[in-house]
C-alpha cells in the first residue's frame, strides 16, 4: 500500500503490477524458460528477442550490462561463441557483433557451399 502524496517509482509499479495481474506459477515458469534459453535454430536476432522478452521474469539475472551480455552469449549457438570471444563492450555491442558475425559466418558457408 503506497502513503498518500507518494509517487511510486517504475520498480514499485512494475513489482505491485505483477504481483496483483501475474500468477507466481507463471513467474516462475517464465524465469525457467529464460534461464534455459538458448539459440538453438533461431537466428541471432530471433533469439536476441525471445532473450529480451523472457528477461523481464528473471530481472535479477540481468540486473546489470555484464550479467546481462554473459548471459546472452552463454545461450548463443556454441560456434558463434567461440568466435566472439570477449570482443565485445556491452551487450548492445555483443548483439552488433553477434549479428554481425553470424552473417560472416553464413557468407563463408555460402561460398563453401557453390565451390563444391
Amino acid at each position: 500500500m503506497q502513503r498518500a502524496g507518494h509517487e511510486p517509482t517504475w520498480e514499485e509499479f512494475t513489482q505491485a503490477f505483477r504481483a496483483h495481474y501475474i500468477p507466481d506459477s507463471l513467474m516462475e515458469q517464465k524465469k525457467r524458460e529464460f534461464r534455459e534459453l538458448k539459440q538453438g535454430n533461431k537466428t541471432v536476432m530471433q533469439y536476441v528477442q525471445s532473450f529480451i522478452h523472457l528477461s523481464q521474469y528473471a530481472p535479477e539475472d540481468v540486473a546489470d550490462d555484464p550479467r546481462r551480455a554473459a548471459r546472452l552469449l552463454n545461450g548463443l549457438d556454441p560456434t558463434l561463441q567461440t568466435h566472439l570471444g570477449r570482443r565485445y563492450q556491452s551487450f548492445t555491442d555483443l548483439v552488433d557483433t553477434a549479428l554481425d558475425m553470424e552473417n560472416r559466418l553464413w557468407v563463408a558457408n555460402e561460398d563453401q557451399r557453390r565451390k563444391r
